[in-house]
């Protein structure tokens, strides 16, 4: 290419950078416009936008990319057909990327978080806020207000805190006991407690001594209830919890 040719495919290719730039903005304008449309508190809508944003960028990268090479006519495709090792670095380069855009695809489309979810990663001792999920990399926001960047394909589990099950809640039963109580004697009585109050509630635990002062130890008991259930399965607990108490001569403090 002589001088000439070689300024104008410079000027092209300026053009054609500003012609990206101005088409990617508008589409990102656009998506924006929808994401905070009327149903802006629906986190899949938002997750949905903000990825078909990060695909329109990514995809007017590799496009312009190409059509400056060819501006200066490089065959791209020999180009990498012929680059040997390089070649080589770029398909396991590629690899990653491929899981990236795939592992992002998947959790898309299962709706395992979105934008906005608080979640841990337990597999990278991550945890944080969601602020996007891309189809390469999903972004949180720290505990410390820090902005974690994460390549997708390294997200193998999740921890959702915000999409607890809304059906089922915890009871907590906080049992007083006189420290004079033998502990072991308090735990088998609560053992005891706990069996006959399977009938009702058949996922009662004991979690043990909570919380204990001069004068008495407090004992827990969880159980999971429903909304409807709730008063019933913490009633029922006391009530066998006081038998058992009864009949094991132990003194609530």
């Amino acid at each position: 290419m002589n001088l000439t040719q070689i300024t104008t495919a410079a000027i092209r290719s300026v053009v054609l950078l500003v012609l990206a730039g101005v088409i990617v903005r508008v589409i990102a304008h656009l998506l924006r416009k929808l994401e905070l449309g009327p149903k802006a508190n629906n986190q899949h809508r938002v997750t949905l936008y903000r990825l078909l944003s990060s695909v329109v960028r990514y995809t007017a990268d590799f496009i312009v990319v190409v059509m400056i090479l060819a501006q200066f006519h490089v065959q791209t495709a020999s180009l990498i057909a012929g680059a040997g090792i390089l070649g080589l670095a770029i398909s396991f380069g590629a690899q990653g990327l491929v899981q990236d855009i795939v592992t992002g695809i998947f959790l898309l489309y299962e709706d395992q978080f979105g934008v906005g979810d608080n979640v841990t990663f337990p597999a990278l001792t991550l945890s944080g806020q969601v602020q996007e999920v891309g189809i390469r990399i999903t972004r949180l926001i720290g505990p410390a207000g820090d902005t974690i960047v994460i390549p997708n394909r390294l997200i193998l589990e999740v921890e959702n805190q915000s999409r607890l099950n809304r059906d089922s809640l915890t009871v907590s039963v906080v049992v007083p006991v006189s420290v004079q109580e033998d502990p072991q004697q308090v735990r088998s009585a609560l053992e005891d407690a706990l069996n006959a109050a399977q009938t009702k509630a058949p996922q009662a635990s004991l979690v043990g001594i909570t919380a204990f002062g001069n004068a008495a130890t407090s004992w827990t008991i969880t159980a999971l209830a429903t909304p409807d259930s709730q008063a019933i399965v913490d009633q029922w607990i006391r009530e066998c919890v006081v038998d058992s108490f009864h009949r094991h001569a132990i003194h609530l403090a």
